[in-house]
């Protein structure tokens, strides 16, 4: 699903299943492989947030430079 935000991680666990077992529960290797999507959802969307962020910050980093190279003219 590559989730995007927090609230695409919540419809994810909503709409999660478990395969049923024979004798009542839930089968424990499809307990494990949720675990295992859920942890995907939740690598996706700190990637997600990491380039953000980053983008954020190389931004920031440009808008500087530029201020400083202004004032060294002035």
């Amino acid at each position: 699903m590559a989730s995007r935000s927090l609230e695409d991680i919540a419809e994810f666990i909503e709409k999660m299943k478990f395969q049923k077992s024979l004798f009542g529960g839930v089968n424990e290797q499809s307990v494990w492989k949720k675990i295992d999507d859920l942890n995907n959802e939740y690598k996706s969307v700190f990637e997600e947030q990491e380039i953000k962020y980053r983008t954020l910050l190389e931004e920031r980093d440009l808008e500087i430079k530029k201020l400083k190279e202004k004032l060294n003219m002035d």
